[in-house]
């Protein structure tokens, strides 16, 4: 087994400036908050799509998860398939909701739904709660980066974060999504080609499957990763996908339709990345029954496997392309939660309580110092997590289960049913906090105890609040008016430049740059490894010369330019 050298870091540098080029792109998009948190409305579905994707992953998947793939076998598959199940829940209710609610941030529609206390109450919680989770993120990368280089841990956990806090402060939710887009088009091909390796060194999908141990390819009723664990996961995440980060994919497009491809094209990809990101670490199971040991220093040793993957099987560069995708993963998920945090603390908390009258640039300018703040928080607290050396997946796992099922079932339910008393989603929402916090910390229940114990209490409060409702406030009668009222895309967005076809140049010019700067590697590449270059460079040309096709929606549009000094300006087309 190798280890990363010069030409690997060469590329972790140019995607760096990649990442950078990209924040100071999308920069002329932002006139205001709007643009800033949500996309003006006009980011195009496959955009958002692909975000909410890698949004819905990170590093984690690459360590803690293939420690599970590596451990346990089709259970890690089971888990990312009931990630894909829970997308089609947005699908066929909540993502055209989320659309038709017309809202900025999750938070804004818990305070026309409930009140202004529940609004805040949600608001402090879940930024203090997923400070946790974007920490154990960004500390799962420097894992992975680390074992693979032998990084300090803390050094890269500050280069990591202080580069993704740059270019989300500089591009807000347009960096986010665009470089997610380009993120994943590194990160799929690089994974196919992966699979292909992992699969031919162990004789096939056939040679794999006879050579791992029996309990890897069966699923028990119960105990670790066992059949009750994978649903009450999918029930888990099945909030976690519909609410936060995920919402706000749902309501930065055009209209009802585009939301709900955003929700199927993540069903679709979560299920086939469910094969494709656990077979090499599972084929790392056949050719190591016990790891090498790594420089560095792993809470879990086949938190390693996916790395010991790449270090055996690429050559040089393309493991450079692994640690980058590794990167890409990492920056996907913690842009979205830095964006979105800071959407609530602009929108929700500066302005709902000091600066009411607050305007689009002000909130903008707000908005850029929060998100310096959230990102620079978290990375001191994933620092914090490395020094004192627990597993990702149960940092993870503990925090994300915490605040998926205390948010959830208010934040949901309330979007379904109108008839319920305006506190009764803090109600549902302590409910099931102090009995999550009680289940993590004090009785230390399962998963499956958890899922079993507070959805039900949860649900149950919310619903026996139904008798004491007193009507429809005037916010809550604005909200199901517009929950029940179909985007009109020409008169609703008529002042909101439409930007599809420049984004899908840039993206696609990046991408096949991309693509053909990989052709490079053939220099550095040993003669039986040059066919994998290739493979990979011919998989990453071919998306991005596809996207040069994707142009903006026919008929009386805003066709978005960028004038001489970089401000977004739009020109009506017939």
């Amino acid at each position: 087994m190798q280890h990363a050298n010069y030409v690997d870091y060469l590329i972790i540098a140019l995607y760096a400036l990649l990442m950078v080029r990209v924040g100071f792109y999308v920069l002329r998009f932002n006139r205001g908050a709007a643009e800033y948190f949500r996309g003006g409305n006009r980011i195009p579905w496959l955009v958002a799509g692909l975000s909410c994707f890698m949004s819905g992953f990170s590093a984690w998947t690459f360590t803690g998860a293939a420690g599970v793939a590596y451990r346990s076998g089709v259970a890690a598959i089971g888990l990312y398939v009931g990630n894909a199940l829970s997308f089609l829940l947005g699908y066929f209710i909540f993502a055209k909701l989320w659309r038709r609610s017309r809202i900025t941030t999750v938070m804004e529609y818990l305070s026309a739904r409930y009140n202004p206390v529940t609004h805040q109450v949600f608001s402090w919680t879940t930024i203090l709660f997923q400070l946790f989770t974007s920490a154990s993120t960004l500390f799962g990368l420097s894992l992975f980066i680390s074992a693979a280089c032998g990084f300090p841990v803390t050094w890269t956990i500050v280069g990591a974060g202080g580069l993704i806090v740059f270019y989300c402060v500089l591009g807000g939710l347009w960096a986010v999504v665009v470089t997610d887009f380009l993120q994943a088009s590194i990160l799929m091909p690089f994974c196919l080609v992966l699979v292909v390796l992992a699969l031919g060194r162990v004789g096939g999908v056939t040679g794999l499957v006879h050579s791992l141990p029996p309990e890897m390819k069966t699923l028990r009723v119960s105990g670790e990763f066992g059949w009750l664990y994978v649903l009450s996961w999918t029930i888990m995440v099945s909030f976690g996908y519909n609410t936060s980060a995920m919402a706000q994919r749902y309501f930065s497009v055009d209209n009802e339709r585009s939301a709900r491809k955003v929700a199927l094209l993540c069903c679709g990809l979560f299920f086939v990345g469910a094969f494709v990101w656990f077979i090499p670490p599972m084929a790392m199971r056949v050719i190591y029954p016990n790891l090498p040991a790594l420089e560095a220093s792993l809470p879990s040793p086949s938190e390693a496997a996916y790395a010991v993957a790449s270090l055996t099987l690429l050559p040089h560069g393309l493991i450079g392309v692994m640690l980058a995708a590794m990167f890409s993963a990492t920056m996907a998920n913690l842009s979205a939660q830095f964006n979105f945090k800071s959407a609530i603390l602009t929108k929700d908390v500066y302005q709902a309580l000091f600066r009411r009258n607050a305007g689009e640039h002000e909130l903008l300018v707000v908005g850029w110092l929060t998100t310096l703040l959230i990102g620079g928080t978290t990375t001191v607290m994933a620092a914090i997590m490395a020094i004192s050396g627990h597993s990702v997946f149960q940092i993870m796992l503990t925090f994300n289960t915490l605040i998926s099922l205390a948010y959830g079932p208010p934040a949901l339910l309330g979007l379904v049913v109108r008839r319920t008393p305006q506190w009764s989603g803090l109600a549902s929402f302590a409910t099931g906090l102090i009995l999550g916090i009680l289940g993590a910390f004090v009785y230390h229940w399962s998963l499956i105890q958890q899922v079993a114990i507070i959805i039900p209490s949860s649900f149950g409060i919310f619903f026996v609040t139904m008798p004491f409702d007193r009507g429809d406030t005037p916010a809550r009668a604005h909200l199901f008016r517009n929950l029940s009222t179909p985007i009109n895309v020409t008169q609703e967005l008529k002042d909101s430049a439409d930007f599809t076809a420049p984004v899908f140049r840039f993206l696609s010019r990046t991408i096949v740059s991309i693509g053909l700067l990989s052709l490079l590697l053939l220099f550095t590449a040993p003669p039986n490894q040059r066919a994998t270059v290739l493979w990979f460079a011919a998989l990453t040309l071919l998306v991005g010369g596809s996207l040069w096709f994707v142009r903006g929606a026919p008929g009386n549009i805003e066709k978005a330019t960028v004038d001489s000094n970089g401000v977004a300006v739009t020109a009506r087309s017939e």
